[in-house]
């Protein structure tokens, strides 16, 4: 990959990368931190990645093992919940903090909204006086009255001494101005994408087999609406007999699966796969036959870039960040969160109409290339150029 001549050589720039959880970890941060590192390194950085030791967090599964084979300093220190706060949030790791005291990096970069590493860098920009990078991946939450507080108590105490911070969507930059976060210190930075992950989509011919409704993400029903995502599958099967492929952790999800899809009788027709290795992840996107997301509320998922990168048409709900990363009407069908009959509506729609998909699909894999690290990564290299001191 060749970066544009326009944008300042960062060799020998220092950046200390903190993150709760790094590859092999399985989730959307701990894929965009990994493919950041690896490419702010191509550029000539010297990239440092300090972590916890988790490899997930529910339960707790540390990685066994010690140094990885990354080609770069990746230090991995034990995590321990020091308060019962849900979703991880309560996780610290204090050699994290040790660690970071110590590096002396030329910026700090921190990802994930209130979790540790952003506690971290905070702590160290009042300290050390090191530029500070946060990006959030917020979402707007459950909308309650305590989620609000939460946010607005966060906001205040972390992202308001940073530096920069990188909004995934106009609508994440959005909502953290509306938390206080001055809008000239707010840059808007999609995810990124690795498109040579991911070959050209063949479809196989409906008759050839039942169709395949694919679903990625985490078991999580009060965020990923797997509560409206059964219902609606069961009022899809009446009509098609397709199968739903569910992949990813269990955040409380799965019994939920199983009981909602013994009720509306289609237990048969659904497949629980669980967190799955990376090649099996994309094997299962190319024999899908349409993607699906129903969230009540999400920020950039990065499971729609994958598919389209994959040639798949998508049906997901109008939430958070959504509209700014698929097109709708052109790449996806997009659904008001938590009513199953839309939803059941948009799938059936896409899958008794073959060119319809085909279209959606063509057109998802040109939308990705918008978000290919390529283009990307030269908008890293100058928010990096503004924050680091001349040297």
């Amino acid at each position: 990959m060749t970066v544009s001549t326009r944008f300042p050589d960062l060799h020998g720039v220092k950046v200390l990368q903190l993150t709760q959880r790094f590859p092999p970890a399985i989730g959307g941060v701990e894929r965009h931190v990994g493919r950041l590192v690896s490419e702010l390194r191509r550029s000539g950085a010297r990239v440092e990645v300090a972590t916890t030791d988790l490899v997930r967090d529910r339960p707790f599964e540390r990685r066994a093992g010690g140094a990885g084979d990354e080609g770069y300093p990746v230090r991995r220190h034990r995590a321990v919940r020091w308060i019962g706060i849900p979703h991880g949030l309560g996780i610290a790791a204090p050699g994290m903090l040790v660690d970071a005291w110590r590096s002396r990096p030329d910026v700090v970069h921190a990802h994930a909204f209130g979790y540790f590493p952003t506690w971290v860098g905070r702590l160290i920009r009042a300290t050390h006086r090191i530029p500070l990078v946060i990006t959030p991946h917020s979402n707007e939450g459950t909308g309650t009255a305590a989620s609000r507080l939460y946010a607005s108590a966060t906001a205040w105490a972390t992202l308001r001494g940073a530096d920069r911070v990188i909004a995934l969507t106009r609508a994440e930059a959005q909502r953290l101005t509306r938390w206080g976060i001055e809008p000239g210190r707010v840059r808007v930075l999609p995810n990124g994408i690795d498109l040579d992950e991911f070959p050209a989509h063949v479809p196989v011919p409906a008759a050839a087999r039942s169709p395949i409704v694919l679903y990625v993400g985490r078991m999580y029903p009060e965020q990923k609406g797997l509560d409206t995502l059964i219902p609606a599958f069961a009022q899809l099967s009446r009509s098609r007999p397709a199968e739903l492929r569910l992949i990813g952790e269990d955040w409380g999800g799965v019994e939920l699966v199983r009981r909602l899809a013994k009720v509306h009788g289609v237990a048969e027709r659904v497949r629980i796969l669980g967190a799955l290795s990376r090649a099996d992840v994309l094997k299962e996107y190319a024999s899908a036959t349409v993607f699906v997301l129903p969230s009540h509320f999400d920020s950039s998922p990065f499971v729609l870039l994958e598919a389209m990168a994959s040639g798949l048409p998508i049906v997901a709900t109008r939430v958070g960040g959504v509209p700014d990363v698929v097109v709708e009407g052109s790449t996806a069908l997009l659904v008001p969160p938590g009513d199953p009959s839309p939803l059941a509506d948009a799938l059936e729609r896409l899958l008794s109409d073959p060119s319809l998909a085909a279209r959606f699909g063509t057109a998802g894999r040109q939308r990705a290339e918008e978000f290919s690290w390529p283009r990307i990564l030269p908008q890293y290299l100058q928010l990096i150029t503004e924050v680091v001191p001349p040297r």
